[in-house]
């Protein structure tokens, strides 16, 4: 599952940063704390143009 990081995680990535991560570390860690969201295309597209 991608995912575009919120703030920087260690280990994984920067903030920015698009991810590739297990799906259930995704939904049970990232998202829930708020540091990371699923890079569907709008996201990724906004990201990107930054």
């Amino acid at each position: 599952m991608k995912v575009l990081l919120r703030s920087d995680v260690d280990g994984l990535g920067r903030t920015g940063d698009i991810v590739d991560v297990a799906r259930g570390y995704a939904r049970n860690y990232l998202v829930p704390k708020g540091l990371a969201i699923e890079a569907v295309a709008g996201v990724t597209a906004q990201a990107e143009s930054m």
